[in-house]
Order: C-alpha cells, then sequence, then structure tokens
C-alpha cells in the first residue's frame, strides 16, 4: 500500500501531467483556427488560377489540347505525416492509406513529409528525400519552395511521368479522412472544358506571351496545391491531436478520482487510528487511577 506521501506526489503528478495536457490542446486548437484560415485563402487563389487556366486553353485548337504528357515512367509519391507525435492515429492512418495504394517497386518514388511518416514508411519503401513540417503559415511557404526545387531537380535527372500527393484533409472540425490528389500532369481538359462563371458575356484575354503566362500559371497552380496540401494535413494532425489529448484527459481524470479516493479513505483511517490510539491511552490512565 502506498503511503499517504507518496499519494500526494502522485496526485500532484496527475494534476501536472492534465496541465500539460490542457495546454496541448489549446495550442492545437490555435493551430486549426490558424491553418484553416491559411486552407481557405489558398483554395479561393486556387479558384482564380483554375479560371486563368480555363482561359489560356478554353481556345485552343484541339491538336493542342491533345499535347498532354502520357509517357511511361516513374511516378513521385508525395505523403504528408507530422514531425511530432501525440497525434493519435494520424500517421498510422495515412501510412495505411499509402501502403494500400501503392506499390514497393522501382517505378514509384517517396518523399515523406514529417519525421514519424518517415519511420513508418522506411520499412516498406526506399525513401528519396525526408522533409521537415512546418509549423507556421510563413513555415509552409519556404518549405513548398523547398519542395517544388526538389521535384523540378527530380524531373531534370529522372523520367517522372506523374506526382501524386497523399494526405489528410479534414472534414468537419472534428474529424479527417485520407485522399490522393495528382500534382502532375495537369488536367487541361478538366479545366478548359468546365463551365465558368463571368460577370461579362464574354471571356476575358490576354496580351502577354501565351507560353510564358501558361508556365506561370502552372507555377502558381503547383505552388498553391502543395500548399493547400500542407495546410490540410496540418489540420488533420490537430484534429487528431486533440482527440488523443482527449481521451488521454479523461484518462487522467479517471486516474486522479482514484488516487484522490485511496488517498482520503487512507488518510481518513490513519485519523480513526490516531484517535482510537487516544481513546485507548485515556482509558488506560484512568483504570491505573
Amino acid at each position: 500500500m502506498q503511503t499517504l506521501q507518496n499519494l500526494r506526489r502522485s496526485i500532484d503528478s496527475a494534476e501536472s501531467l492534465k496541465s500539460i495536457v490542457k495546454t496541448m490542446k489549446a495550442h492545437a486548437s490555435m493551430n486549426i483556427h490558424q491553418f484553416q484560415n491559411a486552407a481557405e485563402a489558398s483554395g479561393n487563389y486556387r479558384e482564380v488560377l483554375d479560371m486563368a487556366i480555363h482561359i489560356v486553353f478554353s481556345q485552343e485548337e484541339e491538336g493542342l489540347m491533345d499535347n498532354i504528357r502520357t509517357e511511361e515512367g516513374s511516378t513521385l509519391h508525395i505523403v504528408f505525416g507530422s514531425d511530432h507525435g501525440l497525434a493519435g492515429r494520424f500517421n498510422e492512418n495515412i501510412t495505411d492509406y499509402t501502403t494500400a495504394r501503392v506499390e514497393s517497386n522501382s517505378t514509384n518514388m517517396i518523399i515523406a513529409v514529417g519525421q514519424q511518416i518517415f519511420k513508418r514508411l522506411e520499412p516498406e519503401y526506399s525513401i528519396h528525400s525526408l522533409l521537415p513540417v512546418p509549423q507556421t503559415n510563413d513555415g509552409i511557404t519556404s518549405i513548398v519552395q523547398k519542395l517544388l526545387m526538389e521535384i523540378e531537380d527530380l524531373r531534370n535527372r529522372e523520367d517522372i511521368s506523374s506526382i501524386i500527393l497523399h494526405y489528410c484533409k479534414p472534414e468537419g472540425h472534428s474529424s479527417y479522412t485520407e485522399q490522393s490528389t495528382v500534382l502532375f500532369p495537369v488536367d487541361i481538359r478538366k479545366f478548359a472544358g468546365r463551365e465558368m462563371e463571368w460577370e461579362s458575356r464574354s471571356l476575358p484575354t490576354f496580351t502577354m506571351d501565351r507560353d510564358q503566362l501558361v508556365s506561370d500559371i502552372i507555377r502558381q497552380y503547383f505552388f498553391v496545391t502543395l500548399f493547400r496540401s500542407f495546410c490540410y494535413s496540418l489540420v488533420s494532425e490537430n484534429i487528431s491531436r486533440i482527440e488523443s489529448m482527449t481521451s488521454a484527459e479523461k484518462n487522467i481524470d479517471e486516474k486522479l478520482e482514484q488516487l484522490n479516493f485511496s488517498y482520503s479513505t487512507q488518510r481518513q483511517n490513519g485519523i480513526t487510528e490516531e484517535l482510537n490510539d487516544v481513546v485507548s491511552g485515556y482509558k488506560a490512565i484512568r483504570k491505573t487511577r
């Protein structure tokens, strides 16, 4: 049986741990708000880019519309996870999702985003590179730029026919789901064939060199798609972290209830024993008199 002093120490430790858990939940909640706003802003910009692509390609000749890269080559998979633990099953879920869809062979190349996902994918795949997970909006921008340079370098050295992103996307405020997005090749037919609403009766036009315009738009399209994927993944990670911390907080509360009950019971038993000793001593003194 634990002594009162040991029980008191256990209670203090549990209360300190509960305070840490509450702080982590608050921090995760602030992160969700921050990255949700960033995802919404990038989504609005993505709509502008979609409209720009539609304008550039909607009036193209059929021959140019068919000029979409289809040759065989390697597929580059970019998998988004976390750098830190205590995120529930976030990394396990995206790992299971990826391994179920990506075969471990020489035609599939992996870039892992986050130490936790790297450790889980490494036994199954040959990881080309590892990137850290940003923790701020500004950090996302710099990592995306670094990732774009790495992608460009790989495309110059390897025959890469497609690039696919695997990440978690939030659904509402308390859940998320795994999904994949094709970053490259860009499905030009999808954009050119979309119905777009315009305030004017005619489509906007452009005067700059078309090839330069297309190049700039595609670069921005790659950037904003990667940026939004980072935002979605970070929101999902923090949703999972809050879920994990909520479960931990519940377990701590149950443990504290048990410890407080044991402490109160043992303290009351000690007080009762002391009173019994006093009464017994008093009776013994009376008998001697």
